[in-house]
């Protein structure tokens, strides 16, 4: 009798253990982490593995227990369906509607923002995706609101906009994250490619370039992007934009002009150049106040490590080419041979 007693006793404690097992179970599924409806911006690699998915899941606060995660996960049969791309998460949504929106693929806008857009031709480009109205996009890209670390340090006089962070890549979203989320989306994509090396190696001497802060040197970049569109070029080009800077000369780029112009692009007249906005670097010294679009990984790495030469000039002839010259004299020479006018 005191046996089965004791059998008894334990069957009640499992099937009471087992029991608060499950509902602990559903609780990690179905009860969010909190109420805050801020979106969390979570990328997910083509290939990444669900166990890494999980973990970046849990670091970001959207879901309690990787395991739990994983066990889920396999109970649906979904593992192999987690979509590649951008989302826009927040930690008011349960286990199960992150599992959803990951593994569904549905109601997500795909944007292509290419290297070297403008913020204004940015906001053209999501008023066309249907994300946003291309107003709502340039108010949510200005500088109020934003505390990431690689915004800090501006000098005094910079645009009070995000122009040169809107990092360019193809994202893919619901269209409830709106344009301050796609905006975010952007400046977590440039803080990763930061992060991911160069903000270091921005700190640390480099042949052929100075020192300079973060601020400049996207602003470099972003004229980089504009001017060359091949990689060894890149490198030659953010170059010689340092050399003429350590050796006070105007930068006396074009793109920069038409920037201050708000122009993308078409060629310059005489009148043009006259102009005198503070992006004019015919007329003001020194690199212009602020980034003149926004440069992707490419152009960022080319002026964190630009190709030490002689070089003062540069031009692209017809076919897309660019030509060096270390003199004036040898500049105009291959002009001439290449049958290119202008500065």
């Amino acid at each position: 009798m005191k046996k089965l007693l004791v059998v008894l006793v334990l069957l009640v404690a499992v099937g009471y253990a087992g029991s608060q097992g499950y509902g602990w179970y559903q609780s990690q599924i179905n009860d969010p982490v909190g109420g805050d409806t801020r979106p969390v911006a979570v990328h997910i690699d083509s290939g990444e593995t669900p166990d890494a998915i999980a973990a970046d899941l849990v670091a970001k606060g959207l879901v309690r227990n990787r395991e739990v995660f994983l066990v889920y996960l396999r109970s649906r049969g979904n593992g192999a369906n987690i979509q590649a791309g951008d989302f826009q998460l927040s930690r008011s949504m349960s286990m199960a509607a992150i599992v959803d929106h990951l593994t569904s693929g549905t109601n997500t806008l795909q944007i292509r923002l290419a290297e070297g857009l403008t913020l204004a031709k940015m906001a053209e480009a999501v008023q066309v995706s249907g994300l946003a109205s291309g107003q709502q996009y340039t108010a949510a890209a200005q500088l109020a609101g934003h505390q990431e670390s690689f915004l800090l340090g501006r000098p005094q006089g910079a645009p009070p906009t995000l122009e040169g962070f809107l990092f360019p890549d193809t994202y893919q979203l619901p269209p409830s994250a709106g344009a301050r989320g796609l905006v975010q989306l952007q400046l977590d994509r440039f803080g990763r490619i930061v992060g991911a090396g160069l903000s270091h190696e921005i700190q640390a001497p480099a042949a052929g370039r100075p020192l300079l802060s973060l601020y400049q040197l996207v602003s470099a970049a972003s004229i980089v992007e504009r001017e060359v569109n091949r990689d060894p070029d890149r490198r030659i080009v953010c170059g010689i934009i340092f050399n003429r800077l350590q050796q006070g000369m105007p930068l006396q780029i074009d793109a920069t002009v038409l920037y201050g112009l708000g122009r993308f692009g078409g060629q310059l007249t005489q009148a043009d150049l006259g102009q005198d906005t503070p992006y004019n670097t015919y007329l003001h010294q020194g690199l212009p106040p602020g980034p003149i679009a926004n440069p992707g990984e490419a152009a960022l790495k080319a002026c964190v490590e630009p190709q030490p030469s002689t070089y003062l000039f540069y031009f692209s002839d017809p076919s897309g080419a660019t030509h060096y010259a270390t003199t004036g004299d040898e500049f105009e020479r291959l002009k001439r041979q290449f049958g290119v006018a202008g500065g």
